[in-house]
């Protein structure tokens, strides 16, 4: 018998984690998870450098979850 190996292909993650940016140009960066087959990721979220809430965009992906 003939020992052979077996190539698996690695399997997808279905969250990925992303940097969400404040529009208010503070700076201000949290992360956040979404669905990797998800559009990108818009919230309404509180800016504690400015204290008002803004919108947050995806800046980066960071990493798969």
């Amino acid at each position: 018998m003939l020992l052979t190996t077996v190539n698996f292909a690695k399997s997808k993650s279905k969250s990925i984690l992303v940097r969400m940016l404040s529009a208010a140009g503070s700076d201000y960066c949290f992360n956040a998870k979404r669905s990797r087959l998800q559009e990108k990721l818009v919230l309404r979220k509180h800016d504690p450098i400015v204290n008002k809430h803004f919108l947050s965009s995806v800046k980066k992906k960071n990493k798969s979850i």
